[in-house]
Parts: structure tokens; sequence; C-alpha cells
């Protein structure tokens, strides 16, 4: 059956969709960048599809990001990351999310990645969680990428 990742059924959603659940990645992001647990539950529900397409969209986003500014070491992903998800992933998130992390982390020095996607697909909430955490530090790595995440999303919800 195709599309099978969340990424690739972010692909395939119609525009206002897409648009809808890149917004609330972006601003979710930067709710944990802030470090405002209460924001960060309010803004993900637990829509299994909206989840999903969140989760899809937040992965696109930092595929493309890596392609042009590659992270660290996952060693050193793990401590810029984990701090964020222990001050602001909602009840229950924490430890699912820092889960997927180190299997992530572990995949990037094993070839495991396959656990990492079935990982993902049982639990997109966390996933989505995750990756708007990554967001948020790789996006506090630039000058002005709160700013410019905020505008996007504000686009986004315009268009």
């Amino acid at each position: 059956m195709f599309p099978r990742t969340a990424q690739q059924q972010w692909w395939f959603e119609e525009p206002a969709s897409k648009n809808r659940s890149q917004a609330t990645g972006l601003r979710l992001a930067i709710a944990y960048h802030e470090r405002d647990a209460e924001r960060v539950e309010r803004l993900l529900r637990q829509d299994r599809d909206e989840v999903w397409l969140v989760m899809g969209a937040l992965e696109n986003g930092l595929l493309a990001l890596n392609q042009l500014y590659p992270p660290g070491p996952p060693d050193e992903v793990w401590e810029r990351v984990t701090p964020i998800i222990d001050a602001a992933a909602p009840k229950g998130m924490v430890s699912r999310t820092r889960a997927m992390l180190a299997a992530m982390s572990h995949a990037m020095y094993n070839a495991t990645l396959g656990e990492v996607y079935e990982r993902k697909a049982e639990d997109p909430y966390a996933g989505a969680h995750l990756y708007a955490a990554i967001t948020a530090v790789r996006a506090a790595e630039r000058e002005g990428g709160f700013r410019r995440m905020q505008d996007k999303a504000d686009e986004l919800d315009r268009a």
C-alpha cells in the first residue's frame, strides 16, 4: 500500500492539509524551544491522522535541514535534545520520546533503522514530539531560526 510512511503521506496530502500540519509542526517546535509544556500539549491533539501528518511534515523539514547543515554526532544530539524533551513533553511522553531518540541514536551507529521506522509507525505521537524537539534544537543553531519558523507558520495559516 502506498504511501507507507508519514513522510510519504504528507507529500500526497491536499495543500490545505499539508499547510495545516506543517504550521502545527513549526508551532510545536517553537513551543518546545520555549519549554512551554502547556502549549506543547495543546498543539498536538491525539488524532492519529493529524499526528501522522505533523510527524511527516517535521521529518521532511529535518531531512532538508540535515542535507544543508548535517547534525552533530548522535551523542551530541542526545545531550541537546533530552533537556527539551524533559522540560516540555506532555505527561507520559517523556519516556516514550526518549526511547525513540535512543533507538534513533543507536541506529546511527548500527544498521537498525528498520526498528526506528516500526517505532514511528506504532507511536506517531512520540515521533511527532521527538521531531519537534529536534527541530527546536536545530533551529536554535541559526540566528533568526525561530522568527522564520513563526513567520512560515503564519504564512501557511493564511494559505
